[in-house]
């Protein structure tokens, strides 16, 4: 039998499996490589694809790998991230400290290690940013352009220009101008 799974078909033995979740989107990776993790029981370290997304830490078994991250970390909760070589002693390792946990990190180098606090320490800070009522009203208005063309993208089997270059099939239903995501990107204060 054949199982759907991110869009391609894949033989399963036995039975048809569900299609997998992408945990993440491709677009909003912000830094991803190599990181040695502490697991939470055994404390062993073991070495993970770690991916930041602006409100996310995810570790994978796999390299670009974004299905079944085996820990996600919600970094709006994010209390601190910092250097803890005297912590875990051992070298080039970080925390990320969250109110359920600390988690020990350890990167392939100094240099790494500090591009991981940085990026991790200014994705919480964005996360945490609080917007004006006139930034969230645009962001809510946004996400729901957004999500309406997703919507319609997901319905129509032909590609946008296509449907936008004029066919002359009337079963299709014409793209507006108001479906369409807006071309500029979203205003970012730091």
């Amino acid at each position: 039998q054949l199982a759907l799974f991110s869009g391609l078909l894949t033989p399963v033995a036995g039975h048809c499996a569900p299609p997998r979740k992408m945990a993440v989107e491709v677009g909003e990776i912000r830094k991803e490589g190599w990181v040695n993790k502490e697991s939470a029981v055994i404390r062993t370290y073991r070495k993970r694809w770690m991916v930041l997304t602006p409100e996310r830490l995810y570790s994978f078994k796999g390299e670009k790998k974004y299905t079944d991250p085996t820990e996600e970390i919600d970094l709006r909760q994010c209390g601190t991230v910092k250097s803890a070589d005297d912590l875990t002693n051992r070298p080039f390792s970080f925390t990320v400290q969250v109110p359920e946990r600390n988690y020990f990190l350890a990167a392939m180098s100094d240099a790494d290690r500090n591009e991981w606090v940085a990026a991790i320490g200014r994705a919480t800070t964005e996360s945490r940013r609080v917007r004006s009522y006139s930034e969230e009203v645009e962001h809510e208005e946004q996400m729901a352009r957004l999500a309406k063309a997703k919507r319609l993208q997901a319905s129509q089997p032909q590609t946008t220009a296509a449907a936008t270059a004029g066919s002359d099939d009337d079963d299709e239903p014409a793209i507006e101008p108001e479906d369409v995501v807006p071309a500029r990107a979203a205003t970012r204060f730091t």
